[in-house]
């Protein structure tokens, strides 16, 4: 990221100056810059661009604005955004945001033979995420995509094939409720909700969620299932502890709004279904060089 852009975009919208810059190894959706300011704030994070997987739109600081006024996530605040254009400025990262820096660590991995703190994380996360869903109940009809319309979101149809939108020959072997289902009920959702993208105080209380780019419109249990897979399943743990942590995700999210009722038994079709989904959103992603670029991105850090 050049970092005579970045000086331009803080002196334009905050009047001050950049004292020191770095980049974050994490996240690969945007450009991000971690900023010390000369002025007050003293450091912010700026992101440029991070298109949507599913709409091909810069959406995040519209998304984070949205949760803010709907909920008591712990949101980043949206201090400015914009866009800056140029004959050397890529297309792709034009579009620009500045927000609040939140303090805590990245949530790397659990803490090691600590189970009461790590299932209090968790418990976290899916009271989190129920918190989310809760607050955007009813507001969208069907499964979409999200895109900037006149200064706010709007549902669009999302691009490529979305688990929970089958085309009609697909749907009839998913054994799950999907679009136009009576059971599947459409919400807001993060669209890369792992532990990652939480930032975590020393006693294990989540300071801060991140990375909006992704978020769409999707089926609740769909939603739950993904992020419980992320935030549990795919570490290596004892059959008792993994159960523990499952149950604790699951009553979390219920504290503030029910699983389906057969969310048990379905749980595991969703799973599956997000594995297929997310081969389906690599293969898109990996068509343009600049997806080519994220996707290595994200193999080095895990490789990290």
């Amino acid at each position: 990221m050049e970092v005579s852009v970045l000086e331009r975009i803080v002196e334009k919208s905050l009047e001050t100056q950049v004292v020191d810059c770095a980049f974050p190894t994490v996240g690969s959706v945007a450009e991000t810059a971690l900023l010390e300011l000369a002025g007050a704030p003293s450091r912010v994070v700026c992101k440029r661009g991070g298109a949507n997987v599913w709409t091909g739109d810069v959406i995040e600081p519209l998304v984070c604005q949205a949760v803010a006024e709907a909920t008591e996530l712990p949101v980043p605040e949206v201090l400015a955004t914009g866009s800056v254009r140029g004959p050397h400025i890529d297309p792709a990262l034009e579009r620009w945001a500045l927000y609040e820096h939140r303090e805590g660590d990245v949530l790397d991995t659990y803490p090691a033979h600590e189970l009461a703190t790590t299932r209090r994380i968790v418990r976290q996360a899916g009271s989190l995420l129920g918190r989310l869903h809760a607050a955007f109940e009813g507001r969208y009809d069907a499964v979409a995509g999200l895109a900037r319309a006149d200064g706010d979101l709007g549902p669009v149809p999302p691009a490529g094939w979305h688990a929970m939108a089958p085309d009609g020959i697909t749907r009839g072997l998913i054994p799950v409720p999907t679009a136009g289902h009576p059971e599947c009920r459409p919400v807001l959702t993060h669209g890369d909700y792992h532990p990652h993208n939480l930032l975590c105080d020393a006693d294990g209380t989540v300071t801060a969620v991140l990375d909006w780019g992704n978020a769409h419109v999707t089926h609740d249990g769909y939603a739950v299932a993904r992020a419980e897979a992320r935030f549990v399943d795919r570490f290596r743990l004892p059959d008792r502890e993994r159960s523990a942590l499952i149950a604790a995700f699951r009553a979390g999210y219920e504290d503030h709004r029910p699983l389906e009722p057969a969310y048990g038994r379905r749980a595991p079709w969703y799973k599956r279904l997000w594995l297929v989904q997310s081969l389906a959103n690599y293969g898109r992603i990996a068509r343009t060089k600049r997806g080519r670029t994220q996707l290595a991105r994200q193999a080095r850090t895990l490789l990290e």
